[in-house]
């Protein structure tokens, strides 16, 4: 098997790729390892401006780009528009705000001592297709700026936008060699992770593959960054403002085809405004109709692969099996296209109270008070987000702290932007990406004292 890149509406293959010998592994190891070793070494004024130029060459191949991602993986143009822009915000943002983040902090002890930050060096990253540029764009721009280089493997369905990312960081000046994708198979990844030159490796992914990487990481004391999989729970309470969570939350319930680690996942509303809040949410759910994604006016496209909408399906059908109804959609409309489902009355003892639901699936629990929303809520493997609609910050800041998880939104959808971290506890990761946060993760915190 190689890397097949294939529009998942159509069926049609663009082009195959074959899978990298060890050979040509170590080779592509071997030139980061040496442009890190100059790259570190330039300024971060020379930085910012190969930063500022990646981000103008994103804008200025932003429909080529988006059009990329909706032919690999489905998304609707839109949307991958929407993507490309973001990449573009972010390599701004580092340019502007990284030298500011890598400043060393000081303490006072006895004497002052000062904490560095510096370059680890080689950094390796895996990654998935459903944010094809963005998933990689997030851990390849902050690495970067701390001077470190990036290799990555991508998922085996997105080559192409594996290809493109790298040709836009060698265009922009950076040096040579300093971001490399990896055309890797599985059974190459231990190869990769217990190669000297890599420093440090992340993965965002499922739990599985998480597990597996932070096993070889551990068994070659690397430093590790984990960012997997998340079944957000989204709590409305009895004063939210109802049509303003219907909206929202269905848009993150369902954009992307429902492919989003950080997507509200199940809902948990209150018994006072339970009947309300799902009639008005499955009146924006209608609202979603899969479509051709390369047409501007779709606003679903399809699931990535035949395989994953075959999952999906099998626990909606195990669902049923356990009593759950389908209030609304939920039909296999094609190998890759699902309408979107609303699912009540679900049994604690099916699949999708337990699983990750990565399609488009909305899955609502009745509670009768806020303790109970709060035990459901924590009552998950996952930690990624949560969302809490409230008119009482108070009430909604008190949740917040009691909420097992990385990231708590109050009256909005849980989201990914650059100047805030990302990232989660229990079986959603370990290790934070983006913001100050994200850009320490893969450096020394070097102790220099005393001063």
């Amino acid at each position: 098997m190689a890397f097949e890149s294939r529009n998942p509406l159509t069926g049609e293959v663009y082009r195959n790729y074959p899978f990298d010998s060890s050979k040509a592994i170590r080779e592509k190891i071997e030139k980061a390892q040496d442009a890190q070793r100059t790259w570190k070494q330039q300024s971060f004024a020379h930085r910012k401006e190969c930063m500022l130029n990646l981000s103008k060459h994103i804008l200025e191949q932003k429909l080529r780009l988006a059009e990329g991602i909706t032919k690999e993986m489905g998304k609707p143009i839109t949307e991958a528009l929407a993507e490309v822009e973001k990449c573009a915000l972010t390599a701004r943002y580092y340019a502007e705000h990284a030298e500011a983040m890598l400043q060393s902090d000081f303490i006072e002890a006895k004497g002052r001592a000062e904490i560095s930050y510096g370059p680890l060096g080689v950094i390796f990253g895996i990654f998935p297709w459903n944010y094809p540029l963005w998933q990689v764009f997030r851990f390849v721009i902050p690495s970067l700026m701390a001077g470190n280089a990036a290799l990555f493997k991508h998922a085996e369905n997105t080559p192409q936008c594996a290809v493109e990312i790298v040709h836009l960081v060698e265009k922009s000046g950076f040096s040579e060699g300093l971001v490399q994708h990896l055309f890797a198979s599985l059974d190459s990844i231990e190869e990769i992770i217990a190669n000297p030159a890599v420093k440090a490796v992340t993965l965002t992914g499922s739990e599985k593959a998480g597990s597996s990487v932070a096993s070889l990481a551990g068994k070659y004391i690397k430093k590790v960054v984990l960012e997997l999989g998340g079944s957000d729970p989204c709590i409305i309470l009895p004063d939210a403002d109802l049509k303003a969570a219907a909206k929202i939350s269905a848009l993150s319930r369902y954009q992307n085809t429902g492919q989003s680690c950080i997507a509200a996942k199940r809902f948990l509303v209150h018994d006072k405004v339970y009947d309300e809040f799902v009639s008005l949410f499955t009146t924006e759910a209608q609202k979603f109709i899969p479509a051709n994604p390369a047409e501007a006016e779709t606003n679903m496209g399809t699931l990535a692969r035949k395989d994953l909408a075959d999952i999906v399906m099998e626990q909606v059908e195990d669902a049923l099996q356990h009593g759950a109804q389908l209030l609304f959609g939920g039909e296999r409309l094609s190998d890759t296209q699902i309408s979107p489902g609303v699912l009540i009355d679900i049994n604690p003892a099916s699949r999708v109270y337990k699983e990750e639901l990565f399609g488009p699936i909305a899955s609502f629990y009745r509670v009768k008070s806020e303790e109970e929303a709060l035990l459901q809520a924590n009552d998950s493997s996952y930690g990624l987000g949560a969302s809490i609609w409230t008119q009482n910050t108070a009430k909604a800041r008190a949740l917040a702290e009691e909420l097992e998880c990385g990231m708590v939104y109050f009256n909005s959808m849980v989201k990914s932007t650059p100047e805030l971290p990302f990232g989660g506890i229990k079986n959603s990761g370990i290790g934070r990406e983006l913001s100050v946060l994200g850009i320490r993760e893969f450096t020394t915190h070097k102790l220099i004292y005393p001063l």
